[in-house]
């Protein structure tokens, strides 16, 4: 790893930008002629904003991000926004998203974060006058696609990065492979390409490691937050597809998030996911899969109901049923009206 990329990343690497804010950087050359993957593997080199763009396969493939969307909203939501829609709408950025890729980028490729980020001066205000340059170069890199981070945000990103630094196990795990490894192979059920792009793809393969962000890295508060996002179903593709690649191991491999909060101190806390969870999320993935499966055979992407079954039922939630059937053993309520 690089001598210490966190050490005074404002100093270093802003001194030398002529103007207060960093300038848009030229959009990453986009893949007119990329040959599409035909054999399963381990791909370097896969400009990840490519990767989400394009199928990068010779057929439909789909990745952890899609089978969550099919499996929480619907094969039609899945559709509108993936790369077989040839309307498919342009993608607006997120603050919280450009977030979390910025702090992948500079944990995992150091001094290449600002080759690719258009970073607002400190005090930015686009209502007022002096910023126009920087308003204009800011539409200009939105426009580009070109993630835009404030400057606050930009501070944020290093804190956090530094904290990771820092943490010998958490820097341990994050400096033990390759990073941004594109992984593809086919589901040998149905068929289908699957891939994925783990932040390190480790030399012996045996732990992997995925760096999130959160509010809270409490035990109660990221457990909510990892079941609420899917991270379950996240490693299980992930384990799926190194295993699919790799081969089985004799010892199953565990996948491990390194955490770091948002606000400071920025605390780094590692997990490691529990095996029973990670198989339940497995099966949601199956499910996703098959689906998906099914909608490229028959060219049918179904919202929540089908053709077939167009009226869904509607009732009170669990909890409220509950709550109304507690009143009545109280005597409060009564089925009689």
């Amino acid at each position: 790893m690089a001598e210490n990329p966190f050490a005074n990343p404002f100093a270093s690497e802003m001194a030398t930008i002529d103007r207060p804010w960093t300038e848009a950087p030229e959009a990453a050359p986009r893949a007119n002629e990329f040959v599409p993957i035909s054999e399963p593997g381990a791909y370097p080199g896969i400009d990840g904003d490519l990767y989400h763009s394009i199928e990068i396969c010779d057929s439909p493939s789909i990745s952890s991000t899609g089978l969550k969307l099919i499996e929480s909203r619907s094969p039609a939501h899945y559709f509108h926004q993936s790369p077989l829609n040839p309307n498919r709408p342009v993608q607006k950025q997120k603050s919280a998203l450009n977030i979390g890729k910025a702090l992948h980028d500079v944990a995992l490729l150091g001094d290449q974060f600002l080759k690719a980020y258009f970073v607002l001066p400190d005090g930015y205000d686009g209502r007022l006058k002096k910023w126009e340059d920087a308003k204009a170069e800011k539409a200009e890199a939105e426009r580009s696609s070109i993630p835009v981070l404030t400057f606050a945000e930009h501070r944020m990103v290093f804190a956090m990065a530094e904290q990771i630094e820092k943490n010998e196990l958490a820097k341990a795990l994050i400096t033990s492979g390759i990073p941004e490894m594109t992984l593809v192979a086919k589901d040998p059920e149905t068929g289908v390409w699957l891939r994925t792009k783990p932040d390190i793809t480790p030399d012996t393969v045996d732990i992997v490691p995925d760096i999130k962000t959160a509010i809270s890295a409490h035990p109660d508060a990221f457990e909510r937050q990892a079941t609420q996002l899917g991270y379950f179903s996240s490693a299980a593709h992930y384990l799926d597809v190194i295993d699919l690649i790799y081969g089985a191991p004799a010892q199953k491999r565990r996948f491990v998030l390194i955490v770091v909060e948002k606000e400071p101190p920025h605390l780094v806390q590692i997990y490691q996911l529990d095996d029973e969870s990670i198989q339940m999320g497995r099966m949601l993935n199956r499910r996703a899969l098959n689906r998906f499966a099914e909608c490229m055979k028959t060219g049918v992407w179904p919202g929540y109901s089908t053709a077939e079954n167009p009226i869904l039922n509607l009732q009170m939630t669990r909890w409220s049923q509950s709550e109304v059937n507690r009143r009545v053993d109280s005597g409060e309520l009564s089925w009689e009206g």
